[in-house]
């Protein structure tokens, strides 16, 4: 086809070549050149491809003329200029910048020049005269994109010519007559013009420059680019291209050839990216319609339209009537395409000019604003970085761009047209209330309503309508929810007005997970609280498509129906099937919004115009074609789908009896069509084609979502076929097509259910034998060996992506009692492949999937107890559905406890947290046991799981009253005296962010939804804190009464706030202006009635909206006002008859403890002093209850659970749909608050001094139920599936006696910790409990423990003073056991008590201890108080013995170090420590900001060699808690100050000490130094509680900067983390490491033993 065999000739010139059979390449003079092979020559044309895939043309072409003299000049080899070169400068100010990009093998001027004469160079000839683009700058760029065969080696990449672009725009300079001028790219907006191959360039470099700090100003300024049959999709003819040039002998490859090849990576990775930007550029698509010659005689089409279109919304495409070639070559100034092209030109130009007087862009909110020349980039990119944080927040990347594709592409030119014409359309169109508006459009299955969406999307967008749209796809479970149709939604109304993208970024702040979010949470943050709350001027529209295929339609319009209710102008477009459901919903809607329908059955006009478009010339008769159209549309039913396949029979006709035959056989509806087409699968010649059609099949119709033809082909195995693509349509009988993205999809949805519904058809798909198989293809997956390596090496398999999150989804779908199923998921979860998964998902930190795995395990496990299957013992010890519930719940309790770390080093799954799993747990039995010899954990007695993620500990006196959690924070209020605190902890890592000290007791705080804002009513004054910052933005006086708070509600999109007091009164207060005064909203007189008694009210509950009050009393019943009036509503009589209920108006009796109203059905629910949960709707007064013995109450989010506290410390969640107990726990303490977590997944109490993190399985299951079931909004249902009884038993935690101390030998395997109860207990590493040391009978908390040097003494101190020493040696008599002897027992006489350390003298004769003033040396030998004297130091200090002199003692304080004589106890020398370390990012703020936090200081780590000391100093600052930094003191310092003798205090002031801080990357790392190892290894714990090391410097640092620069990767080491549950502040204080590296860490009133072979010193 393109090859012919001629007699080899050898060309010497240009002038030489023929006529015929040759020509000349645009990109230079010379004649093209033939090569030999095998006896036949081939001969190319590289301009024939010109401009990317232009042809293989063999024509004779006319010699070019000379240039015009005013352009630059072509190069030293007579080519046309690279780079970028201005070939026309407008007189005066340029109003934009219009750049020409070329295309393969062209070149900079030939390519836009007809016939190569550049009198025709229509960029430089034609366009300037236009009388409007004199205004515009016109510039050309050119790139060395030849593909002659004699061309060396050549690897350039499409990327490599886009960093070419984007740099010649940057740097390159104007050569005009004045000289060399910057062309100040970026300060006029920017028009491409781009043929072919440079499309796809352009394209790359807006991607590159877009978030790149050098280039983002000019990419921020293009505005328009115009494609000249640019090969988005690829090109056949590049692989035919490529396959010519390798045949000859002297070629070499070209890599941005095989980038052109139809559908390769390249493009689809550059389409995936550009089409999440392409919304804030004007696109327009000129697309060739003619054929090109190639080669002598043959003519192919090089780029079919649905290559050369995007068909993004908003996109402009035209065909233009020429080949390849000529799209972008003119004869003249009245040639039809220039004429189109220039039209387009001239209108883009001129959208650019009021943007350029403005300063705003005129893309009607699809661009970007224009950056003008004196800003400078920080606005600009803070809008990336705005735009990118509202992405990951809402996890929405770009608009539905693909789903409008898919349909936009089967729109046809001509049809859609009659909607403008239509009055009920153009009334919603064009109506300019403030308020919204609804209208549905309803049609019959396949009646083409998709298209006619994106016909109206495409209208509304090239009319500068703000659209949002959303396309619901049946066959895309993801797409079918409610939950991403909202975010999406978000997500583009974001774009359009900034205003709410600001909001949304500050709502970011404060929620911690928006994709596991209830629905209708989601629409009050993002909707009713979000764009609702704010004033729109102009119009929204939004366009949903397929709501009848959603996974809640009715939850659709309920949502929508509360739009009536505000003054926004919002016009909803609506389109679906007319289902019972959705016209019931409609019908509810009410009033109070307007909506209208429009019902479309296929429009006859729309069917002839498709027909005339779509169908071939039919035996070349227009009479008989017409005829033809005629019969069809007769037929067609109003079913578009139909038409459309009948067009595509009659295309396959070759002859008029073929076409009579079509006609004849053509079934009259759906049902035999797809009958017909069913059979053709039936017909496939062999049963291997029949068993693939079979797998694709079942691929497309139970698939989660789309599949690609990538992960298809690997998914179906050795037996996919070569050209997938075109084999689709052969095997699968046109049931299952392939979208211009590249996924396959079903034809329509009504062939999905015709494929699942009948018994009786030749082709049927079983869901249960579909499911599994997809189900065994994700397990092959995951079973292949060399999983792990790939992933780590960023290697996955295509279908790996599928595969992780949809393997369990399939296993519940498949035949529970199916053989195959049951071994391969037993072999997956018995075998390392589960950690393979783990290890994937965690990658994509898409932990989440572990959750609904889970539940998935329980599913299947139930559905095979449900039918009665025998189980089949798979150990000795373990039976097959012990291992799905045990992995059930190791999947939750790992994300719980380990899921931070497990996100950050996702191949921690393998070797370092199944040790630290509990026994019990079945990923240690298969996996942490067999890992022991290098990390181990011991000590521990408790082997299961428990419900207790965390603990937040608060400081000794300080107590808990409440705890509230909002978006990503928790507060919980605590007392301390006649102060307030209030610590604000992060919900996810429990970290805590900063604390908020309140001068006054808080009676009652409130957190808004997002928890971004805390108003607190203190006993004097309420104040308001912004969280982001810590500031106080508010402080009232609170009324002179000083009635008690009882509730408090944030309103009118946080700006007011509503308390209800004991006063019976509502107040207000607004939070956005300089207002200072409360305000009375309603006062409620409550009439008393017989029998009843009204005194101040026990509790109050505000309704969420503040529209209605509810009031508690004792002995009156329960009463409902409406605060608007105040008018009564509803009381709420009940007679107490043991825990039932009646109605009748018979006396009241009891106290109301506690009220709260249900977020969305308008239910109060409430406890009674004797314990019952009631639950009270005031309209039908209907109550019901049950008996809970509690007296804390909390609901959900949602409204879904409710949960009770109790004195016993017993915690209960209930169904709030039935009271169903789904869940109990019982621990210590009582519990004096309650709340859940925002995703409900959590919940939180307050004991006394701490409060409690719990996660139990039950709710993170059920929690993850509605995202199982792809976020099912249906209340009922989702509260079916909360009702259901639990699986769990009740849990119970035992008070542990929380450990308070401990302390190991240095060189032995000894250790001790002292407890709450005053128990010391000595242990021995691996074997356990040596012996029980004391037992305190007053139950007193011991303090601090120490051992000697030589490891023979231990000595103990409770918080009394109480001081105890023992004697510690291994016994002579039993071998391995231990004798303890006394040695000191005594109360110390000193002025204080609370001992602050004990230290050994370095012989083991001396104790030093320490009170915050005084100093006490004890006598060992004999048992008295040698010395005690006063310290005149001002702040805690921290002792240890002088490294190299028994006789001193060092005292470490926060800012100085002070040496004391053992003896003497008298003070030598002080040294002063470096006030601000060098680099330092953050500056210490005044002690009066900070409430009185002063600095301190850790425990002193010195090295093993003793020639330094690391001291880590804690330092306040605002905003945060602290901040750390680290100080290395040379012991040598030290020294100098000895050898004075007559040094006093400061008086080595001259003699500064050697000292040195950290490196700065260390320093944000280091969260706690354990101890040196030899060769100078420091063992610490980091800021993620990472067991870590470090190598020390072997001489000081004195720039932290450079050092941090020159630090070695491999001089930091992470070794393994602990457990979420495990880490506290308190907790972490406590640790101490052996010398062997053995970790001593306290959990739960237990030591645990943590081994690591990468630890020990000769690992170090």
């Amino acid at each position: 086809m393109f090859t012919r065999r001629i007699p080899f000739r050898k060309f010497k010139s240009s002038d030489d070549a023929p006529r015929q059979g040759a020509a000349a390449s645009e990109g230079e003079p010379s004649g093209s050149t033939a090569f030999s092979r095998g006896g036949s020559v081939t001969s190319i044309d590289e301009q024939a491809l010109e401009g990317d895939l232009d042809r293989l043309s063999l024509r004779p072409k006319p010699t070019p003329t000379t240039t015009h003299q005013s352009l630059r000049k072509p190069d030293a080899s007579g080519h046309d200029p690279l780079g970028m070169s201005v070939v026309y400068r407008p007189q005066g100010e340029r109003q934009v910048d219009l750049v020409f990009v070329h295309g393969l093998g062209g070149t900079s001027r030939l390519t836009w020049s007809k016939n190569k004469d550049l009198d025709l160079f229509w960029p430089h000839k034609f366009l300037p005269t236009e009388p409007d683009m004199t205004g515009a700058r016109i510039l050309t760029f050119g790139y060395d994109a030849s593909f002659r065969p004699r061309s060396r080696k050549n690897t350039t990449t499409v990327l490599d010519f886009a960093k070419d672009l984007l740099f010649e725009m940057k740097y390159a300079k104007d050569e005009g007559d004045d000289g060399l001028r910057d062309l100040e790219m970026g300060q006029r907006p920017i028009i491409f013009v781009v043929h072919s191959m440079g499309g796809l360039i352009v394209k790359e470099a807006y991607m590159q420059g877009l978030y790149d700090r050098d280039y983002e100003r000019i990419v921020e300024s293009i505005s328009a680019i115009v494609f000249l049959s640019t090969p988005h999709r690829g090109t056949n003819l590049a692989e035919t291209l490529k396959r010519i040039l390798q045949a000859s002998l002297v070629t070499a490859p070209k890599q941005y050839i095989s980038e052109l090849i139809k559908n390769s990576y390249t493009l689809q990775k550059l389409n995936e990216q550009f089409r999440h930007v392409a919304h804030k550029l004007d696109i327009v698509s000129f697309y060739e319609t003619r054929t090109t010659a190639v080669g002598f005689s043959n003519r192919i089409m090089i780029l079919e339209k649905d290559s050369s279109v995007l068909g993004y919304p908003g996109e402009i495409s035209k065909p233009l009537d020429a080949d390849h070639h000529g799209v972008c070559k003119y004869e003249s100034r009245q040639d039809p395409l220039y004429i189109a092209v220039r039209n387009i030109l001239i209108f883009l130009v001129s959208k650019s000019t009021p943007a350029l007087e403005s300063g705003k862009s005129s893309c009607h909110g699809r661009c970007k604003p224009l950056i003008n020349r004196g800003q400078g980039n920080s606005q600009t990119q803070a809008r990336v970085n705005g735009d990118s944080e509202i992405e990951e927040f809402l996890s929405v990347y770009g608009p539905p761009d693909d789903d409008y594709t898919f349909f936009r592409d089967r729109w046809t030119p001509g049809t859609c047209e009659w909607i403008l014409k239509d009055i009920t359309f153009t009334n919603w169109l064009a109506d300019t209330s403030g308020r919204a508006r609804l209208l549905w459009i309803y049609g019959n299955a396949a009646s083409g309503k998709s298209v006619l969406s994106s016909f109206i999307i495409d209208h509304l967008i090239r009319n500068g309508k703000q659209c949002q749209y959303f396309f619901i796809r049946f066959g895309d479970q993801h797409k079918r929810s409610v939950h991403l149709l909202l975010r999406s939604i978000a997500h583009q109304i974001a774009w359009a007005i900034p205003a709410y993208g600001a909001k949304l970024t500050k709502l970011a702040s404060g929620i911690a997970d928006l994709k596991t979010a209830d629905v209708r949470n989601l629409w009050q943050w993002l909707f009713r609280a979000g764009i609702c709350a704010m004033q729109v001027d102009t119009p929204l529209y939004w366009v949903l498509d397929g709501v009848d295929e959603s996974d809640s339609p009715q939850t659709i319009v309920k949502l929508l129906s509360d739009l009536a209710a505000y003054a926004i102008p919002l016009r909803l477009l609506l389109v679906s099937r007319k289902t019972q459901e959705l016209f019931s919903a409609f019908q509810r809607l009410g009033k109070g919004l307007q909506m209208d329908c429009i019902e479309t059955e296929g429009n006859l006009d729309d069917f002839r115009c498709f027909i005339e478009h779509e169908m071939d010339d039919v035996a070349r008769n227009e009479s008989y074609r017409s005829g033809i159209a005629s019969r069809i549309l007769e037929r067609a039913n109003g079913n578009f789908l139909w038409v459309h396949l009948a067009v595509q029979k009659i295309n396959r006709c070759i002859s008029l009896k073929d076409i009579e035959d079509v006609m004849e056989q053509l079934p009259p509806g759906m049902e035999v069509l797809y009958d017909r087409m069913a059979s053709m699968i039936v017909g496939n010649s062999s049963n291997h084609s029949k068993r693939l059609a079979h797998d694709i099949v079942a691929w497309t119709t139970c698939a989660r979502r789309l599949m690609t033809i990538a992960e298809l082909s690997e998914a179906l195995g050795p037996d996919a076929p070569f050209d997938l693509q075109r084999s689709i349509g052969d095997l699968c009988g046109g049931f299952v097509v392939v979208d211009m993205e590249g996924k396959i999809a079903m034809i329509h949805e009504t062939a999905r259910e015709y494929l699942f519904s009948r018994v009786d058809q030749p082709i049927r798909v079983k869901k249960q034998s579909a499911n599994e198989l997809l189900f065994q293809e994700c397990m092959r997956c995951f079973m292949d060996p060399s999983l792990g390596v790939k992933i780590s090496r960023n290697q996955e398999p295509v279908l790996l992506d599928y595969a992780m999150s949809s393997w369990f989804v399939h296993l519940c779908h498949a035949d529970a009692t199916s053989s195959n199923v049951l071994s391969t998921i037993l072999e997956f979860l018995q075998a390392p492949y589960v950690l393979t998964w783990i290890h994937a998902v965690a990658k994509k930190g898409m932990l989440h999937l572990l959750i609904l795995a889970s539940r998935c395990l329980i599913e299947f496990s139930r559905k095979r107890k449900d039918l009665g299957q025998h189980y089949t013992s798979t150990s000795p010890t373990m039976k097959e559905y012990d291992v799905f519930e045990s992995w059930a719940t190791d999947l939750v309790k790992i994300v719980g406890k380990f899921g931070r770390n497990l996100v950050l080093h996702p191949q921690a799954i393998y070797k370092l947290i199944p040790p630290f799993c509990p026994q019990d747990s079945i990923i240690y039995q298969q996996f942490g046991q067999k890992n022991t010899r290098s990390l181990s954990v011991s000590g521990l007695v408790n082997n299961s799981w428990g419900d207790c993620i965390g603990r937040i500990s608060l400081k000794q006196g300080t107590y808990t009253s409440s705890v509230m959690t909002a978006g990503s924070r928790i507060a919980v209020l605590s007392l301390a005296g006649r102060l307030s605190r209030i610590p604000i902890h992060h919900a996810s890592t429990f970290e805590e962010l900063r604390q908020i000290t309140y001068p006054e007791r808080v009676l009652k705080m409130q957190l808004n939804n997002s928890g971004s804002i805390l108003a607190t009513y203190g006993y004097l004054t309420t104040r308001v804190w912004d969280l982001s910052t810590g500031e106080c933005t508010k402080t009232v006086p609170n009324p002179s009464s000083r009635p008690w708070p009882h509730t408090i509600v944030f309103t009118h999109g946080d700006t007011t706030l509503l308390v209800g007091n004991d006063d019976r009164r509502l107040r207000s207060l607004v939070l956005d202006d300089n207002a200072s005064d409360w305000v009375l909203v309603a006062e409620f007189n409550e009439q008393q009635r017989e029998g009843t008694i009204v005194n101040s009210p026990t509790c109050m509950a505000l309704s969420p909206d503040g529209d209605r009050m509810a009031l508690g009393y004792r002995g009156h019943p329960v009463t409902l006002w409406e605060v608007d009036g105040p008018t009564p509503i509803a009381r709420c009589a009940r007679t107490l008859i043991g825990a039932s209920f009646s109605t009748t108006a018979a006396q009241a009796s009891g106290e109301v403890m506690e009220l709260a109203w249900h977020p969305f059905s308008g239910e109060v629910f409430g406890l009674h002093l004797e314990g019952i949960l009631f639950k009270w709707q005031p309209f039908s007064d209907e109550v019901k209850g049950v008996m809970t013995g509690a007296y804390k109450l909390a609901l959900n989010r949602d409204g879904s659970l409710c949960a009770t506290g109790d004195a016993q410390g017993t915690v209960k969640i209930f169904s709030t749909a039935n009271f169903g107990l789904l869940y109990q726990l019982s621990s210590e303490d009582m519990i004096l608050d309650l709340s859940f977590s925002t995703d409900s997944k959590r919940l939180y109490d307050v004991r006394g001094t701490y409060a409690n993190i719990w996660e139990p399985s039950t709710l993170v299951r059920l929690a993850d139920t509605a995202e199982l079931l792809e976020r099912s909004s249906d209340n009922a249902t989702l509260s079916e599936n909360l009702a259901k009884p639990s699986t769990d038993p009740e849990c119970r935690f035992q008070k542990a006696d929380r450990v308070t101390a401990i302390s190991a030998q240095r060189a032995g395997s000894l250790y001790c910790y002292g407890t709450e109860n005053g128990v010391v207990n000595l242990f021995e590493v691996g074997r356990g409990q040596v012996a029980e040391l004391q037992r305190s009978k007053g139950y007193t908390p011991i303090e601090h423990i120490t051992w000697t040097s030589d490891e023979r003494l231990v000595a103990f101190a409770d918080i009394h003073g109480k001081l105890t020493i023992k004697s510690v040696a291994a016994s002579t008599q039993n071998g391995g056991s231990w004798k303890i002897n006394p040695v000191m027992d005594a109360r110390l006489p000193l002025r204080e008590a609370g001992i602050k350390q004990l230290l050994f003298h370095p012989r083991g004769d001396k104790l030093l201890v320490y009170v915050t003033t005084q100093l006490c040396v004890i006598s060992i030998p004999s048992i008295e108080c040698k010395n005690v004297r006063t310290v005149a130091i001002s702040s805690t200090v921290n002792w240890m013995c002088h490294p190299s002199s028994d006789e001193h003692l060092l005292g470490f304080g926060p800012d100085s170090l002070h040496v004391y004589g053992w003896s003497s106890l008298e003070e030598i020398a002080s040294l002063l420590f470096p006030r601000s370390p060098p680099n330092s990012t953050t500056s210490p703020t005044t002690e009066a900001d900070l409430w009185g936090a002063r600095e301190t200081i850790t425990t002193p780590t010195l090295t093993a060699d003793s020639t330094r000391v690391l001291i880590q100093i804690s330092r306040p600052l605002s905003g945060t808690r602290t901040e750390l930094h680290h100080l290395l003191l040379s012991v040598d310092a030290i020294g100098i100050a000895l050898g004075m003798p007559s040094a006093k205090h400061n008086d080595l002031e001259d003699q500064q000490p050697t000292c040195a801080f950290t490196p700065l990357d260390i320093d944000w790392k280091l969260a706690l130094p354990l101890v040196f190892h030899p060769r100078g290894k420091l063992i610490f714990l980091d800021q993620d509680y990472w067991v870590c090391t470090w190598y020390l410097p072997a001489h000081p640092i004195i720039d932290r900067e450079q050092s941090s620069a020159g630090t070695r990767l491999g001089d930091f080491k992470r070794h393994y983390p602990l457990p979420a549950d495990w880490v506290s502040f308190e907790r972490t204080a406590l640790c101490c490491i052996m010398s062997d590296g053995t970790l001593l860490y306290p959990r739960n009133g237990e030591v645990a033993v943590i081994q690591s072979d990468s630890l020990r010193p000769g690992a170090i």
